[in-house]
Parts: C-alpha cells; sequence; structure tokens
C-alpha cells in the first residue's frame, strides 16, 4: 500500500514540477525571444542537441525531477519527531543538493564559481522567502485555532 501511495506522490510531484517549469519556459521564451520560437530553456542548452524536440524532452525530464526534489524533500515537515529547525535546516540540504546539479544540467547559467555563487545567494533569499510566508501563514492558522478554542 505505501508503494502506491508514494508512487502517487511521485507522479504529482512530477506533473507540478513538468507544469511549473512549462510555465516558465514559455514566459522565458515569450520575454526573451523576438522571433516567437519556443525554447524550453536558454539557447545555449537547446543548441546541445540535433532536433528542438529532444532539446524539449529533456527538459520535460529535468523539471519532473525537479518536483521530485521539491516534493519528497517538503515531506520532512511530516516529520513529527524533527524540530522545526531540522525539517527547515534538512529540506534546504535537500532542494539545494537536488535543484543546483539540475539546474546545471538544464543551462540555467553556465557554470563557473562566480555563477554558483550567485545561483546559491539567490537559492538562499528566495528559500528564505518562501520560508517565511509559510512560517507566516501557518502562524496565523494557529492563532486563529487558538482564538477558537478559547472561545469553547
Amino acid at each position: 500500500m505505501k508503494k502506491i501511495k508514494y508512487l502517487s506522490y511521485a507522479f504529482r510531484f512530477a506533473t507540478t514540477g513538468v507544469f511549473i517549469g512549462l510555465v516558465i519556459s514559455f514566459i522565458y521564451s515569450y520575454m526573451e525571444n523576438p522571433n516567437s520560437l519556443f525554447y524550453p530553456s536558454t539557447f545555449a542548452f537547446v543548441r546541445k542537441f540535433a532536433r528542438p524536440l529532444d532539446a524539449v524532452a529533456v527538459s520535460a525530464l529535468l523539471w519532473a525531477l525537479m518536483g521530485l526534489v521539491f516534493g519528497f524533500g517538503s515531506m520532512v515537515y511530516f516529520i513529527k519527531k524533527w524540530s522545526y529547525l531540522k525539517q527547515t535546516t534538512t529540506s534546504f540540504i535537500i532542494y539545494y543538493v537536488g535543484f543546483t546539479p539540475l539546474v546545471i544540467l538544464a543551462g540555467w547559467f553556465p557554470l563557473s564559481w562566480v555563477n554558483l555563487i550567485i545561483f546559491t545567494a539567490e537559492f538562499i533569499v528566495i528559500f528564505l522567502i518562501v520560508w517565511t510566508f509559510y512560517y507566516w501563514k501557518t502562524a496565523r492558522e494557529i492563532r486563529r485555532i487558538n482564538q477558537k478554542i478559547k472561545k469553547k
């Protein structure tokens, strides 16, 4: 039974990753392409393939893997015996270690120490923004529940 549950999670996480990757690639293509061609990633990435369709297929695979990294990485928050700090630290490590090689393979930035440092700084900032949003949202929900309990 657990295998089916995790396969269901994997399918959902992978399809979410492909959907988000596709949306981002559409936005990128419209912003960066005056000739309105679809590029699933950077032009340098697409040039590595004999056919544009191959670049789209590899991109979809990478997006699916990104979805799996973030989906399964978020499951550490369901480990109730862990502190919130341990959950947050572990999820950050899973996200960073899993996501970084995938964005390098996807050609999102040229690989160099400077670009890796810039990517890491951007990753940390985005992680902190998302973490702060969810922390605030959860704290607000807890306050709401506590107020309902006090009324009873």
